[in-house]
């Protein structure tokens, strides 16, 4: 609404919902005792599967779920002109939901294990099918969601900024923001949260899942977000631009259900362990089956696999993180058609969101190898915390940079063409390449995954041309109507050229000497397990490397990598390679397309255009076999597979032909 003629009010009311639901048919319709199984719940279709839980024929619609999201805004901007200012300031409030209600199976999920009879093949299991025929069930499960998962969130936020221009070739830009996040709380304080402090009632350790309702973090208010730009003419045809901006990003959670831990029970029963008869027959039901719900509606983990125990622990000190952003170049018109550009740019992420799992036995923990392989085999008992697996820690962990310089050069549209090309220098580093959870070779000292990030790029060149082919009405040769221009005028053809160097990558390990890392599964160290690098970088890569005369099979290729450059680290010790050391190989890349329109009527045309991607046909190869491992080294450091896929950065060649009408 025009309030004056220099005072301009914009107000803005949003809402959005999405839904999600799955309710099978057979939902309440008893089919447990319809199939002739007593003693179960009527609310869902018994699921029947192998022991691989695989189920037979789609005998397993599932259960009720619904998943809804909402978002509900209000927002008002005003604008005011005053002399050489331009002043702008708005506030925001904006409230999110979320109702999830996960997926049960109150009927039961009946597994089949195929039961040896007396006269099978000694060592073998028997046939699952069979014990489906029979109703032999090895195993039952039934699950019930105790709640729904309802967190809420507030976002408000407040700005305000001025466009001032004190003299004609000086603009600056500047301003502040202001928000707010309120801490995580679900609506009626159904949540989890590990405390430390807590003594586990299963257990008697320190260290439990606590359910209290209300913030789950403090609250932080002082979240303020400055911002400045400036553009100044030294001449008419030199321009220099800069800014630098705080953005504060939103915590919101990295998954659904999260800190929801014992609010979806569950129940077993089988047959003792060591007892090959089947837990029961189906005709006779499972007998009483009894889900372990406390006084407060959760669910207790029942049972001493502790391993299978998880929690998950919001950082009470938790805050948004902010993301910094800055720039400064020059733009020079060399001449009436010639625009050459120099920039700068950067950027640094301050206190992303991660969650690690700092349920891991430190590296150091001990020294000879007596104990370090007494650990191996018992991994669980030497956790920080034994009564669980994995305890997922949300807090702000990441940071990450960005720093480029691109010359770019444009001619601009001169005799039916035009020309664009730039080139950039960059590097980026990152701890995790996204939010969410990460991992690495120790949670202790998160410090060495910093590296470049997966989506790093050196170098990349892009060139882009525009050209009227010069034959047909209006152009160079060929100026006149007819059937010659209606077939073989007025055609343009676009080609766009990319040259890039390769994304970084990083060497993994696999059948390492017993006791080694990786060689067993009970081993606490590290999921990024990387072996020790013994040559240098230039000797690790081959150096003028060709894939050699045969591509297929992958054995016939020539190495991108040196194994000689790699070995297993000694038993018990993280290898001493980093993560994305190396470089895998480049893209050369082309698109082009050539088109042409006929007016068919005055408001009709029609436009025909053929497309092609990659016409020198050249093969982008994908990422490099990474996985050192002495057993098959005929294959470390080939390439099974093309970078891009259909129509992807570098992917394989194929055009298109498009016919299009407009009117």
């Amino acid at each position: 609404y025009t309030l004056t003629p220099t005072l301009i009010s914009e107000f803005r009311l949003g809402f959005n919902r999405r839904k999600t639901t799955k309710t099978p048919d057979a939902t309440n319709g008893d089919w447990a005792k319809q199939l002739g199984i007593p003693g179960v719940s009527a609310a869902s279709f018994p699921y029947f599967a192998t022991s691989a839980n695989a189920a037979y024929y789609r005998t397993g619609p599932g259960g009720v779920s619904s998943e809804v999201w909402e978002d509900m805004r209000a927002q008002e901007n005003l604008t005011k002109v005053w002399g050489k200012h331009t002043v702008k300031g708005g506030v925001e409030i904006m409230k999110t939901r979320y109702n999830i209600l996960s997926e049960a199976l109150p009927s039961g999920r009946y597994l089949m294990g195929g039961t040896a009879l007396p006269f099978a093949t000694a060592g073998t299991s028997g046939n699952d099918f069979a014990d489906f025929l029979l109703g032999n069930v090895q195993q039952a499960q039934f699950t019930q969601a105790l709640a729904t998962w309802l967190p809420r969130w507030w976002s408000n936020s407040a700005y305000i900024q001025d466009d001032f221009k004190p003299i004609r070739t000086l603009t600056i830009n500047y301003g502040v923001r202001w928000s707010y996040e309120s801490p995580f709380t679900t609506k009626y304080g159904q949540q989890s949260q590990f405390d430390p402090n807590t003594v586990d009632p299963l257990t008697g350790r320190m260290g439990a899942i606590v359910h209290k309702p209300g913030p789950l973090s403090a609250s932080k208010w002082t979240n303020f977000q400055p911002r400045i730009g400036i553009a100044y003419n030294f001449r008419p045809k030199l321009v220099f631009r800069g800014n630098f901006g705080l953005i504060t990003q939103d915590l919101f959670m990295t998954q659904l259900s999260q800190n929801f831990e014992e609010y979806f029970a569950s129940a077993a029963v089988q047959s003792p362990v060591g007892d090959p008869r089947p837990a029961f027959r189906l005709s006779q039901g499972p007998g009483n089956v009894k889900l372990n719900v406390a006084a407060d509606g959760s669910a207790p983990f029942v049972g001493s696999n502790y391993s299978s125990r998880n929690a998950s622990w919001i950082d009470p000190n938790i805050r948004m993180p902010y993301i910094m952003n800055w720039s400064g170049g020059f733009q020079w018109e060399v001449r009436n058609n010639l625009l050459v550009e120099l920039m700068y740019q950067g950027s640094s992420g301050v206190g992303l969101l991660n969650n690690w799992d700092i349920n891991v036995i430190p590296l150091n923990i001990a020294s000879d190898f007596a104990t370090l392989n007494n650990i191996r085999q018992n991994a669980q008992n030497f956790k920080p915390y034994p009564q669980f697996g994995s305890i997922q820690l949300y807090s702000n962990f990441g940071h990450n940079s960005y720093h480029s310089g691109t010359v770019r050069m444009e001619r601009r549209y001169q005799g039916g063409l035009f020309v664009n090309g730039f080139y950039t220098w960059s590097k980026a580093i990152t701890e995790a390449d996204a939010d969410g959870s990460t991992s690495g070779v120790t949670y202790y000292n998160r410090r060495l995954e910093k590296a470049r990030s997966n989506y790093d790029v050196s170098h990349r060149f892009v060139g882009t041309f525009v050209y009227e082919l010069p034959y047909g009405k209006g152009r160079r040769w060929g100026n006149s109507g007819g059937w010659k221009n209606a077939v073989v005028g007025g055609w343009d053809l676009t080609f766009s050229q990319t040259l890039q160097t390769g994304p970084p990558v990083t060497v993994t390990f696999a059948g390492a000497p017993a006791a080694a890392p990786g060689a067993n599964a009970n081993v606490w160290l590290p999921m990024q397990q990387r072996p020790n690098q013994i040559l240098p970088n230039d000797q690790a890569v081959v150096q003028g490397w060709t894939i050699g005369p045969n591509r297929l099979p992958t054995s016939a290729q020539n190495p991108y990598l040196n194994p000689a450059a790699f070995a297993y680290p000694a038993p018990f010790t993280s290898g001493t390679l980093g993560r994305n050391t190396l470089t895998g190989p480049g893209i050369v890349w082309a698109q082009a397309s050539l088109s042409k329109s006929w007016t068919i009527f005055e408001r009709v045309k029609f436009i025909a255009r053929w497309d092609m991607n990659n016409p020198y046909k050249h093969i982008n190869l994908g990422d490099p076999n990474r996985v050192f491992n002495v057993a098959t080294l005929n294959t470390f450091g080939r390439f099974t597979g093309t970078r891009g896929s259909f129509s992807d950065v570098g992917g394989r060649l194929h055009s298109v032909l498009v016919g299009r009408v407009e009117w």
